[in-house]
């Protein structure tokens, strides 16, 4: 493939070396004129590890090919591949002034191109927030050289290299994140990647953009989380190379993908009191770790979110019919379960609630559980109902609070339905 890479830094550079070794020819672009010059001549235009010795193969190969402008070849590109920067602006949000900049210059190259010629996919890389390509970049395009679709396509290519080991991540990379404009518009860049042994997910734009996010923001909180952790265990006295070592090594539930699929909140018996026990230790012996102080604040946010997320859906004073009350599916354990929590909730904002939980037998329960049905919880009990065909056929919405698979079937064909264990509304 013939393929233009604008943006020389770390990304660029790198991305262009690793796809050169694969046979590609590569054009190298960026709007300083001395990388230029370095990447036409063989030499990596940033310090970073292995690029030199690529590009200088390439260089010898006669894989890179001249050229100062995307025009120069965009008669007979296979593809363009955006790779500039996007610095914070001011305002906190990303810079996309070059990103911009590229798009005007493709445009009028594209604009150009015979029509008789096979489309050219132009594939942006840079981090940008989600909804940034359909609502900027691809307008901007479109007003240069036409809508999409015939002579070019348009894709989201986010990168997930580190500085440092940016060649090993190209050629190893745990999967390659394509978003698309339509369904089936990635092939091109499917063949770009064709020699590199990752799974390919082709996704929606903005949920290409949104992982980029994801990623970093979730590598930032692990990086903060075990040093949080460190300086508890030290100042506890215990050893943090073996706690660490231990907790590591739990890969059914530490680090695995457990908890990590957005839906309910947390509750139950265990992680509020351990979490506040932690909070409260930390507190009194004047140790700095905001981010385990915040998981509770956090945790309540998205209880008012969940009850915000539900309501939406129906009329002040509406009837809603809840299903669930205990901690979660198979358990009758009531104590910090969320969806005790939501029908406070529910019931301070003024609806009508029903509740419907076959795992809460008032009979049953005993200790604790016990206590709560006859005290704290006595009025969300006499809401409780074993007629399930009157509150369904009389309920405005439908929550499904926790999994009930005996009535899947039922709730997926309900337009009432709205499922918070997976916030996606209707379950499937």
């Amino acid at each position: 493939m013939k393929i233009i890479v604008y943006g020389l830094g770390y990304v660029g550079t790198a991305t262009a070396a690793c796809l050169m070794t694969q046979g590609h020819r590569v054009a190298g672009i960026d709007v300083d004129p001395a990388k230029n010059e370095a990447f036409a001549s063989g030499r990596s235009p940033v310090g970073e590890t292995g690029t030199d010795e690529l590009l200088n193969a390439a260089r010898t190969n006669g894989r890179i090919l001249e050229t100062s402008a995307v025009a120069d070849h965009a008669m007979d590109t296979d593809a363009v591949l955006v790779c500039v920067g996007t610095p914070l602006g001011p305002d906190g949000a990303p810079d996309l002034s070059q990103v911009l900049a590229v798009t005007e210059q493709c445009g009028d190259a594209l604009k150009r191109r015979p029509s008789h010629a096979p489309p050219v996919t132009v594939a942006y890389r840079s981090t940008m927030l989600p909804g940034s390509m359909e609502k900027t970049v691809i307008p901007e395009l479109a007003r240069r050289a036409g809508a999409p679709g015939e002579h070019y396509e348009v894709v989201y290519n986010p990168e997930f290299l580190r500085e440092g080991t940016a060649i090993e991540d190209f050629f190893d990379p745990p999967r390659i994140v394509i978003g698309e404009r339509v369904p089936g518009s990635v092939q091109c860049l499917k063949g770009m990647y064709s020699r590199i042994e990752a799974p390919i997910f082709e996704v929606p734009l903005a949920v290409a953009e949104m992982l980029k996010y994801a990623d970093n923001g979730f590598h930032a909180l692990k990086v903060a989380f075990a040093n949080e952790l460190g300086r508890l265990a030290h100042s506890l006295e215990v050893p943090v190379h073996s706690m660490s070592e231990v907790f590591l090594a739990d890969t059914k539930l530490n680090v695995s993908p457990a908890y990590l699929r957005p839906g309910g909140a947390f509750g139950g018996s265990c992680l509020p009191k351990d979490v506040f026990a932690l909070t409260t230790y930390l507190k009194r012996n004047e140790i700095r770790a905001p981010l385990i102080e915040s998981i509770l604040a956090s945790n309540d946010i998205h209880q008012e979110y969940l009850a915000e997320y539900a309501t939406a859906r129906v009329s002040p004073g509406g009837h809603i019919l809840l299903l669930g009350m205990s901690f979660k599916p198979g358990t009758d354990d009531l104590r910090g379960s969320p969806l005790v929590d939501l029908a406070e909730r529910l019931l301070d904002k003024g609806f009508r609630l029903t509740i419907h939980d076959p795992d809460v037998r008032p009979e049953r329960l005993t200790g604790m559980n016990l206590d709560l049905a006859q005290t704290r919880l006595r009025h969300l009990f006499a809401l409780l109902t074993n007629d399930l065909e009157k509150a369904w056929n009389t309920a405005d919405l439908i929550v499904v609070g926790k999994t009930m698979p005996h009535l899947a079937d039922r709730l997926g064909g309900d337009a009432r339905s709205v499922s918070l264990d997976r916030l996606n509304g209707r379950m499937p």
